[in-house]
């Protein structure tokens, strides 16, 4: 009986291929959103007041698309698996995507804006389908301490190379970040780059459990679902503290380039690159270091440690008018930020796991498809932050050359609307419920429950 309930286990090269998803997943979204804003606002200069609109309506989609695509993929139920085949179906149009996003068709600023308008909601469809399954499988793959604590740090280190290429990649094509040149060379480089690592991924690391195979014939309807999901206080803290984290990573992408522009008098696109490069460079290197103060503390009180830190190493930005301290004060940021990339995506695996004791099945679609709705919700605020921003110093069109009004405000964005989504996320955590304590024995519970789930699964053949 005891070999005939064990549990499958995975081996390095399944976990790295997987990890590669991470890659491909954060190289590309954050490619798209980062300079996308840059692009319309400074290259095809769309006034801001369209691309807000565009955002805004874009928004209303996510609330059905996101959600949606997380229920449905709990419920699927192929020879491939649960998660595999949204993947499988959404890879080819998010990689066309990122190429046609660089050419606009010429025409008025409202053809523009419809054309911003179609491309948002076709690629957030498409990425839905491949960053969702990935983000339900790494709870439901890797179920103790050990192993998550494990492909999470190889995650977070992949992820975050996948941040350092986002950047990096566009520096070699883009010159000017004003001038149109290099934008389209840079999405094709970028396509098949992240498609080649798709493809590596779904066939050595894009994986599921055989115990779990019947998890789909839960009675949660769609409505249902939410409702008890949003029910859960744990989970509820927590989609606060991911929009939130969210709107700090969106809050940097969309401003970092207008900063190092218009602040530093950075002109060309690498040495723009270089500065978020280094950033995450640090993040990568500091994920050792967060892994065993997770170990030692446990992962509530080790989040709260690099909100913290994060919060006070991004006071200089407001001081610093120079290029090489920016360089020196972003490689503390990014000590701080590595921290919170590694705990965010940790922390809701521990709400999957309680609530499979409770219902007997894994609902990450559902739980992953709400958060990735909050974290679009984040983009509307970190776009409306810069709007806001922007129209209140005069800067409601792009002008070269903008006055201490703008600049001050740059700053501001960079500094202090981010210092308050970290005390907002800071609050949630005090009351968030998974104590180290609580987490071990959710974890011996689970050890005990899984090997039924797969005798189940077994007597069903």
């Amino acid at each position: 009986m005891e070999k005939h309930t064990e549990i499958q286990e995975f081996g390095k090269l399944q976990k790295w291929s997987f990890g590669l998803g991470s890659f491909a997943v954060w190289f590309i979204n954050s490619a798209f959103s980062t300079w996308i804003f840059t692009y319309y606002f400074v290259v095809v200069r769309l006034p801001i007041s369209y691309i807000f609109l565009a955002v805004f309506i874009w928004s209303f989609w996510n609330a059905f698309n996101d959600p949606l695509v997380g229920y449905l993929s709990d419920r699927t139920h192929t020879r491939w698996g649960r998660r595999k085949p949204y993947i499988m179906i959404g890879f080819i149009p998010v990689i066309i995507i990122e190429i046609i996003v660089w050419i606009p068709p010429a025409g008025d600023d409202f053809s523009t804006f419809l054309y911003l308008l179609l491309i948002l909601i076709l690629y957030d469809t498409f990425y839905s389908m491949v960053a969702l399954p990935y983000d339900a499988l790494f709870p439901e793959l890797y179920s103790t301490e050990e192993d998550r604590a494990e492909v999470n740090t190889i995650k977070q280190i992949l992820s975050t190379v996948g941040l350092i290429m986002a950047f990096i990649i566009p520096g070699l094509f883009i010159g000017d970040i004003s001038e149109r040149e290099g934008y389209l060379l840079n999405g094709i480089v970028t396509s098949i780059i992240i498609g080649a690592t798709f493809i590596f991924s779904l066939i050595y690391g894009v994986k599921e459990r055989e115990e779990f195979r019947l998890d789909h014939q839960h009675s949660f309807g769609f409505i249902e679902g939410m409702r008890y999901t949003l029910k859960n206080r744990g989970f509820v803290l927590y989609t606060i503290m991911y929009f939130l984290f969210e709107y700090i990573l969106l809050t940097f992408g969309v401003i970092i380039p207008l900063y190092a522009y218009h602040i530093l008098g950075v002109r060309d696109a690498f040495r723009i690159s270089m500065l978020m490069a280094l950033l995450f460079l640090v993040g990568i290197i500091s994920v050792a270091f967060w892994y065993k103060l997770d170990l030692k503390l446990g992962s509530r009180k080790a989040f709260a440690v690099s909100l913290i830190a994060f919060l006070f190493a991004s006071i200089p930005i407001l001081l610093i008018s120079s290029y090489e301290a920016a360089l020196i004060n972003f490689i503390f940021i990014g000590f701080t930020f590595g921290g919170i990339l590694y705990f965010i995506y940790l922390i809701i695996a521990d709400v999957v796991d309680e609530d499979e004791l409770k219902t007997g099945v894994r609902r990450e679609g559902t739980f992953f498809g709400i958060t990735t709705f909050f974290m679009r919700l984040a983009m509307i605020l970190a776009v409306v932050t810069v709007a806001m921003v922007f129209t209140t110093t005069g800067w409601g069109t792009y002008t070269p050359n903008p006055d201490a009004d703008v600049i001050f405000g740059i700053k501001l964005i960079m500094v202090f609307f981010p210092a308050l989504a970290l005390i907002g996320m800071l609050i949630c955590l005090y009351f968030y419920p998974y104590t180290k304590e609580r987490v071990q024995q959710i974890k011996r519970d689970l050890k005990e429950l899984h090997p039924k789930k797969l005798e189940n699964v077994r007597s069903e053949k």
